[in-house]
This record gives C-alpha cells, structure tokens and sequence, in this order.
C-alpha cells in the first residue's frame, strides 16, 4: 500500500468546514435562481462561491476564524 502524500493531522479542519458551509450555501443559491437548470445553476454556484470566499478571505470582518491556508 502507497503512503499518502496528504498528512491530515495538519489539515485545518475548520478552514475546510468553513469553505464547504459556502460551497454548500452557493449550491443552493445558485440552483434557485437557475429555476433548476443544472449548467446555468454550476456557473452560479461558481460565481457565488468565489463572491463569499473573496469576501471572507479580504474583508476585515474581524471574526476569529481562519482565514487563509496555513
């Protein structure tokens, strides 16, 4: 069996929870103002996502949770 070259206990599991919570949220968003049609509901959900994850990265909202990688 190979070794992975992922160590998880260096993982910040709470910078990955956090980033599904939006990928999850922009899902959602994107597939209701689709009217359900899934291509135009991806290109929302991707547009959506990268909104929140500049906003949360490059805004100084000053909450204690992490916000880059690392």
């Amino acid at each position: 069996m190979q070794n992975l070259p992922i160590d998880f206990a260096t993982v910040n599991w709470v910078y990955v929870g956090v980033l599904a919570v939006f990928a999850f949220f922009a899902t959602v968003v994107g597939n209701l103002l689709s009217f359900n049609h899934r291509g135009l509901a991806a290109i929302l959900a991707a547009v959506i996502f990268a909104a929140i994850f500049i906003a949360w990265t490059y805004f100084p909202h000053g909450l204690p949770l992490p916000t880059r990688l690392g």
